[in-house]
């Protein structure tokens, strides 16, 4: 009798072993040959012509910022030469988390981007469309809505939450969808701070990534549940 007990516990508890295992949709630590590169697709924005890139260094990627400019200067008037984005290649559809381990160095703006289909610049280079940026930053965090409107590229921030939170630490910002009976939710964390948004402009099928912006970003690892 006892093993048969024992046998139907291991035929019970599989299933929810697989499940548990089917869930993890990406585990990525962005350490130096542990990851693909050709599992994100890197997507600019239609605000500046500018196509960003990121740099491998041991255990984590950054963005590639000018040389010559300060901190100040990325911050503001070259703000636009410090973005690079990419985004996990498979589309998601309905309840997913996904967590990011990020810092910044000065003030700010590492991100997680959760994304409509991309469409494309007139070169043919996959660019943003209706997106949302979940910005982790020294005071706190926000989250924008980008949409277009005749063509051209506008922002609201849908929701923040003040916090003090310091450069050159890791933190790592979480991000949950939920489709409820009330509507799509937001649920964002990061740094013992969590708050939430009921926003109905949250699509079911989407793309999740990062942004960097405004300063130099560091992306330790990339998670989606």
């Amino acid at each position: 009798m006892m093993k048969k007990w024992r046998l139907w516990g291991i035929a019970a508890i599989l299933p929810a072993l697989t499940a548990l295992g089917a869930a993890e949709v990406c585990n990525c630590r962005f350490t130096a040959g542990q990851w693909n590169p050709a599992d994100f697709t890197p997507v600019k924005s239609s605000r500046w012509e500018y196509i960003g890139s990121f740099k491998q260094e041991q255990n984590h990627i950054v963005n590639a910022v000018p040389a010559d400019a300060d901190d100040k200067t990325m911050l503001n008037t070259r703000a636009g030469e410090t973005y690079a984005a990419m985004i996990f290649n498979k589309e998601l559809t309905g309840n997913h988390t996904i967590s990011v381990t990020m810092s910044f160095d000065y003030r700010m703006a590492p991100s997680i981007v959760i994304a409509e289909k991309p469409g494309s610049n007139a070169k043919q280079y996959p660019e943003f469309r209706t997106h949302y940026e979940i910005v982790l930053y020294d005071q706190g965090l926000n989250i924008w809505r980008h949409w277009f409107v005749d063509g051209k590229q506008v922002w609201k921030k849908v929701a923040f939450l003040k916090a003090k939170l310091e450069p050159k630490k890791n933190y790592t910002l979480i991000v949950s969808i939920q489709y409820t009976g009330r509507g799509p939710v937001m649920t964002v964390s990061a740094g013992g701070h969590s708050f939430g948004v009921l926003d109905p402009e949250l699509p079911k099928s989407y793309y999740a990534g990062i942004v960097a912006c405004e300063g130099v970003n560091r992306f330790y690892d990339f998670k989606i549940e």
